[in-house]
């Protein structure tokens, strides 16, 4: 991943997510991919954000030593009742900061409450998650993508840049 892409990428997920929290979540389009819900219940735009998550290797970490020590790598992947009870738990958290890994696009989101969910970013075959404003809510001008290979694509407002 280049260091101005992440750089970039970092800025446009901080401008989405800060202040907004998590709201909810859905069956994906396919097996195997969740969609969880942020929104911004302020002026915000886009007030409502949408996490595709296709490769579930995600995680709640709960304090610093742990987000020192695990490694995203050795986080298996969850099925559908393990992922949803995750994001139950975790429901109306609020978003603090955001931040990409250094070597992958490996997304990190910390929540109010000290968490920190780890969602994993690298595949060779497969988008492991994507961010971008809800189809049929927003206008459809932001998306953050981790591709495979350790690359993360972004697509974002002319006036953002």
């Amino acid at each position: 991943m280049k260091r101005e892409d992440r750089n970039f990428a970092e800025r446009a997920l901080k401008k989405l997510l800060i202040g907004s929290q998590l709201d909810g979540f859905q069956f994906g389009m396919g097996p195997g991919i969740v969609r969880v819900c942020f929104s911004h219940y302020s002026e915000q735009e886009p007030d409502q954000l949408s996490l595709t998550i296709e490769v579930r290797k995600i995680a709640i970490i709960t304090n610093d030593e742990q987000l020192t020590t695990t490694s995203i790598e050795t986080i298996e992947e969850l099925d559908d009742e393990e992922s949803f009870q995750l994001f139950l738990r975790n429901r109306r958290e609020k978003v603090k900061n955001v931040w990409l890994g250094d070597e992958s696009p490996h997304l990190y989101i910390s929540l109010e409450s000290g968490k920190v969910l780890q969602v994993n970013g690298y595949d060779e075959n497969y988008e492991c998650w994507q961010l971008g404003d809800m189809h049929g809510q927003g206008d459809g001008d932001w998306l953050i993508v981790a591709v495979p290979g350790n690359e993360i694509a972004i697509w974002s407002p002319e006036e953002f840049k």
